[in-house]
Parts: C-alpha cells; structure tokens; sequence
C-alpha cells in the first residue's frame, strides 16, 4: 500500500471496511513517525531510540502480531489515529503518579514489563495502562520523564481499573489467641528461586485446603501456583510444596503462606535501610507490612529465604554474612519474634567452571548457624534446572520445598 497524499489516504479509507480502517490509519501514522513495531521482547517502540532501547519481559496478553506505530520517546506525548476508541499505553512506573495529577481517564493494569538496552546492564520498568477516547495527541505537561509507548489499539483480554491512590487498608477481624495459635505463618522472602519460575504442571493445580497465601490485595486464598507476583513469568515455587508438607505433618493446623521474594534482587537491596527498588518499592518494608497483616490472623513459624545469585561475587561473598544477619535481626525485632527459625537455600551449582563463584557462595553460606541462632541450610545437591542453569525446575522446587519443610521441622523438634 503506497498512500502518499491526504486526500489519496482519505479515499482509500472511505473505501476499507470499519475494521480495517484503524489498521490504516494507525500504519499513516506510523509511516510518518518513521515505522512500526510488533511488540514483543526485543521490538524497539520508539523512532528515535532504534537499537537503544528494547522491549523485555512483556506479558504474553501484550503480545501481538499487528503492527502498532513507534512514537517519539522524546516527545513524552502519546499520539494515536483519527477516532481511536482505545489505546494501551506503556509509561514508566516512576511516571504514573505525576500521570495522576493530570485528571486523564488512564486506568491501570498490572501488567508490567521492562524497557532496556540491548546488553541488559540498564532497565526502565513500565506498566500499561489504557487510555480510553484518546485524543489524538496527548501531551503528558511535563510529568513524564521517560518516554510513552503505544502497545495496542484495543484493550481485548486486558484487566484494568481506574488510576487512584491507595484505598484504605482492609483489616480483618480480631482472632483469638487460640484461633492464632492454629494458624502457622510462614514469610518467603529472597529472589527469584524463592519465588519460583517453575512451569506450572497438573500435579500442581492439586489444592490442600489449609494451604492458604496472603495474595497481591493482602487477603487469604487457597494457595495455588504461581502465588508470587514480583514478575508475570512466576510460576511453581517451593513456598507452595512446602505449606503442603506441612499442613500434612502437623493435622489441625492451617498453613499461611506470604509470599514476598523479588526476582533479581540482591540482599542489599533487602536491608531495612535501602532506597526502593523500582518498580516494587522498599523490598524490607512491603515484607513487614504483608507479615504485620498476616499477623492478625495467626502465628509467624518460620522465615524461608532463598538469595544470592545477585551477590555472586568476590565482594558479595565476603560481605553476604554480615548483611543477612543485619537484615534477619532487624526483620526478627520489627516482628516480634526474636526466636524464628531462619531457613536459607543454596544456590544451584550445575556446571563447576561456570558457576565457581556459586560454589564459592554455598560454602560462605554453609557458616549461617554461626551467623545468628535458629538457622538452618538446605543442601540444592541434585536439583535440575529448568534450562537456564539459573532457575530451579518444577521437579526441583517441590523436592526443595520438601527439604525445607525437613530443615525447619529438624531445627524446632524438641531435643530428646
């Protein structure tokens, strides 16, 4: 199609049925503009970014075989064709609360993904959002300091609620001391092992129901895989095998799950006193405030953490001790229970020469019962991959869960 004139490009238009005419409007635009894009992990959305920036981690929903236009990234305005009904738009996360103060209609997703360069080294997390009777140009005034992307020209499969501060907190009713006592909390904080990217299989789907997880809104469901949230690739964790083998070994008692861990974080970015981390904010302070919530309703057991592929490093190693016993001091004070059992993992050691620097960190990390009391270490000998030889396998992180369940149970059983 070669419509190089108004009129010429009104005249083909006439003649398009209705369902083809955003099609063609929306490849004028972008003929304009200087391209078009499909999205997907590494698409380039912006004209004038090509080769700088690219698409990660994008949320299958948000996948697409249909050409959308490249804005101007540094125009920090949104441009979509003629009598568009609706759009979704990616801003950065950092973006939306100045995008608040503007009055639009925008609603909010949960979709996130990451803008990045080509090497990976630096990540802009974005979130969608939709947009919907969008004039044809909209200038963000300023309150955008990274660029807008346009993702879609419809919003079909896609979630969304209205933009809006936080809501008031939602507090469950007082329980008893006996109603507590029979429900055992158990937070799962750390990486992205611990929030598991296992693919979900049918013996997954398979439900006990006294396996709760405190969800995303803070309120207790039936806990199936994924449970975490931190990324849309979240799937089996060891959290979830874990609650099951619990709940089996101790009759009567229901298991709550809170599930906290970050993919990609290192234990610095744990401390109490770290700046936020983009786009989950202050990882410490959200695991305080999710266990404070859960408190209400039960007992906190345990701690399980699973990190350290982010401190895989000569530096990382030799400090590792003495952050993880700041942070699991702290967390213990903020909560009340000095005496919690603290149980780590090791990390996935697959292949001798290239993860050298893993082994060396499992042998660091074999010294946490002298680091603080009530600790344990559960071995990952024997564990697979999933491929990647970085993330654990669905088969492994149920045996992991197992042995953590192993682990706790050995350190809390009464001395004979």
């Amino acid at each position: 199609m070669n419509i190089s004139t108004p009129h010429l490009l009104l005249q083909h238009v006439a003649r398009q049925p209705l369902h083809a005419v955003a099609m063609v409007l929306a490849l004028s635009i972008g003929a304009l503009h200087g391209g078009t894009y499909q999205v997907k992990d590494g698409a380039c959305p912006w004209s004038d970014r090509a080769d700088v920036w690219v698409l990660a981690d994008v949320p299958d929903v948000l996948h697409s075989e249909v050409s959308v236009p490249q804005l101007a990234c540094a125009a920090r305005a949104a441009e979509v064709p003629p009598a568009t009904t609706v759009a979704v738009l990616g801003v950065s996360e950092r973006d939306l609360k100045s995008i608040r103060r503007l009055g639009l209609p925008i609603r909010e997703t949960d979709l996130r993904f990451t803008i990045q360069s080509p090497d990976g080294k630096t990540k802009v997390p974005y979130r969608a959002v939709v947009y919907p009777e969008p004039p044809e140009h909209t200038d963000f005034g300023g309150k955008c300091g990274a660029g807008v992307i346009l993702l879609r020209l419809d919003d079909n499969g896609i979630e969304s609620r209205p933009i809006a501060e936080e809501g008031p907190e939602i507090v469950a009713p007082a329980k008893s001391a006996e109603q507590k006592a029979e429900f055992h909390l158990y937070l799962l904080v750390g990486q992205s092992n611990m929030a598991g990217r296992g693919t979900v299989e049918s013996q997954d789907l398979s439900i006990n129901p006294r396996v709760l997880t405190l969800n995303k809104e803070n309120r207790w469901v039936v806990a199936i895989d994924p449970i975490h949230f931190d990324k849309s690739m979240a799937g089996v964790c060891l959290g979830t095998t874990f609650g099951k083998i619990m709940a089996d070994r101790t009759p009567g008692v229901v298991i709550g799950l809170i599930p906290c861990a970050v993919g990609g974080t290192t234990v610095s970015q744990w401390q109490k006193d770290a700046k936020p981390t983009p786009p989950w904010g202050h990882l410490y302070a959200n695991a305080i405030a999710r266990a404070k919530v859960a408190l209400r309703d039960g007992v906190l057991k345990g701690i399980l953490w699973h990190q350290g592929e982010g401190d895989s490093s000569d530096g990382g190693i030799k400090a590792y001790g003495q952050r993880l016993t700041t942070m699991v001091t702290e967390m213990r004070t903020d909560l009340d229970a000095a005496d919690v059992p603290f149980i780590v993992g090791e990390l996935g050691v697959w292949d001798t020469e290239k993860h050298a620097r893993r082994q060396q960190f499992n042998e660091n990390l074999a010294h946490v019962t002298e680091w603080f009391a009530n600790s344990a270490i559960v071995q990952s000998d024997d564990l697979p991959h999933r491929g990647d030889g970085t993330h654990f396998s669905s088969a492994a992180l149920r045996e992991f869960g197992r042995r953590y369940a192993d682990a706790l149970q050995a350190l809390t059983r009464p001395a004979d």
